[in-house]
């Protein structure tokens, strides 16, 4: 026989079960129910240029970075699925860069520079690992709570078009040069990946790393005689992304 507690065990367990298979037959459409995100972040930028760089005047781009004149970098943006692994983004950029001839090759020519800009960019981005959410239970399973479920990074690229405006002054000795130039446009290419983490089941932290690609060789405010290369810089953000729910209120495009 029976008792009143084996049933109401067995139930429970039951219950547990179909918690579990629910989700897992839901996941492959759940993305469509949180297209949106808004996107906050803080970082730092890193410029390679005509000024400053490594001591070494054959080291690679990579290396002739100067990382002590890194300066902070302010994002927001909006991002929307197109398909579950297909996203495109807007954001909003503002950023401090720096560079000087400290410490680089060219430290007798005592040269530097500060600019700040606003970078107004869109990027589509192809996730690598498909991006999980966080589901939580409150009810009780056979060994406790269960909290977290289908948790996992989400890896992805991305390439874009932007417009940037900036505003160059010159420092040290580069401040009486007639070599300095200033302009204040140029169009941004970004290109590099992203990772994302859920928090909950509507709040990821991230970090994206990205160069933007110019057509400008003004950023800096010079633009030597042998300079093959446009300017480039470099933004490191971490970010936090909160998902838009669904509501009868709102409604999203439908691919």
């Amino acid at each position: 026989m029976y008792t009143e507690a084996d049933v109401m065990k067995a139930f429970k367990k039951i219950s547990v079960i179909i918690l579990l298979l629910i989700p897992l037959s839901g996941f492959s459409q759940k993305w469509k129910l949180s297209r949106s995100e808004y996107i906050y972040g803080i970082g730092i930028s890193n410029y390679f240029g005509d000024i400053g760089g490594s001591e070494s005047a054959d080291a690679s781009r990579f290396l002739d970075l100067d990382f002590g004149a890194s300066r902070p970098v302010l994002t927001g943006g909006y991002r929307y699925k197109l398909y579950e692994l297909v996203s495109v983004k807007g954001g909003l950029s503002y950023a401090n860069i720096h560079g000087t001839d400290v410490k680089s090759s060219n430290e007798g020519r005592n040269y530097a520079f500060t600019t700040n800009m606003l970078e107004l960019q869109g990027q589509i981005e192809f996730h690598i690992l498909k991006e999980q959410q966080m589901v939580s239970y409150k009810i009780m399973s056979m060994r406790g709570k269960l909290q977290k479920f289908n948790a996992g990074i989400n890896l992805y690229v991305f390439g874009g078009i932007g417009g940037a405006f900036f505003m160059t002054k010159a420092k040290d000795n580069f401040v009486d040069s007639d070599r300095f130039e200033s302009k204040n446009l140029t169009l941004a290419f970004p290109l590099g990946f992203g990772l994302k983490y859920p928090l909950s089941s509507t709040t990821y932290i991230g970090l994206e790393m990205g160069a933007r690609y110019t057509t400008s060789d003004f950023i800096d405010g010079f633009h030597p005689d042998m300079s093959e290369f446009n300017d480039v810089y470099y933004f490191t953000v971490i970010n936090v992304s909160t998902k838009i729910k669904r509501t009868k209120k709102t409604r999203e495009y439908r691919f």
